[in-house]
């Protein structure tokens, strides 16, 4: 082998050399970093764990409010709670949903702690859209052969996915069917109370509009007092202000 040959070999060693260094070096810092950073995982989770007093931060049952069926309508709380709270809604009423939005976790969580009592009363108000009438129709056949526990997702899954009123007929009987299912209210009974209008619930809902007088929606009583029909943001107001104060 030639001199030249031995040099060129010499380098070509050395500099495998230094690339195996600079690879170990590499790795030893990546590995470096990540000790770290699961360092400073375990310190934050033990500082958030000492923070809640040692006490698990996961949701327990004691979280979640009971739910009853009325004849037609869906109670969520306990009725010793010192507050009671009656929402007559239409499934389609944008001002429903927003009153919805607005209030659905501070009234469960308040439910859940007996600071107040829930009363959902679905109505058939805007009974110029079909839509209207199909969801109360498909959200009553849940509340009375399923549970109320899926009566009260397929409530919320119905204001989570609204239609406008002029594009409500665009929703399919299939839709509508899918959230059923979703809420955990699909079983051979709700499927065929869905195929006809339930008269006796559509009956039971509209006394009780008639008897409350309910002329628009949302309509909100407090302790059997009706709210005035302003912007829904003041009801909301309104409502919070009754159960924070406990009256």
């Amino acid at each position: 082998m030639s001199k030249q040959s031995r040099e060129l070999n010499r380098t070509r060693r050395a500099a495998a050399i230094r690339a195996e260094q600079a690879r170990k070096e590499r790795n030893r810092r990546v590995a470096l970093v990540a000790g770290i950073v699961v360092l400073l995982g375990a310190i934050v989770a033990g500082g958030a764990w000492y923070g809640s007093g040692g006490k698990s931060t996961t949701s327990t049952a004691s979280d979640t409010p009971p739910v009853a069926a009325g004849a037609a309508t869906l109670e969520v709380g306990k009725s010793s709670a010192p507050v009671k709270v009656v929402i007559y809604e239409d499934f389609l009423c944008p001002f429903c949903r927003e009153l919805e939005n607005s209030t659905r976790t501070f009234l469960h969580e308040n439910a859940a702690k007996g600071k107040v009592y829930v009363e959902y009363q679905p109505i058939n108000l805007l009974s110029e859209y079909p839509y209207s009438a199909k969801a109360l129709n498909a959200w009553a056949a849940v509340l009375k052969h399923a549970s109320p526990a899926a009566a009260l997702k397929l409530h919320d899954l119905f204001f989570d996915h609204q239609p406008y009123e002029q594009a409500s007929g665009q929703v399919t009987d299939a839709q509508i069917a899918a959230w059923v299912k979703e809420a955990g209210g699909d079983n051979a009974a709700v499927r065929t109370a869905m195929k006809t209008q339930d008269a006796e619930f559509f009956a039971i809902a509209n006394q009780a509009m008639s008897a409350a007088n309910v002329q628009s929606t949302p309509t909100v009583f407090v302790n059997g007092k009706q709210l005035p029909a302003t912007a829904v943001t003041d009801m909301v107001s309104r409502i919070e202000a009754a159960v924070d104060q406990g009256s």
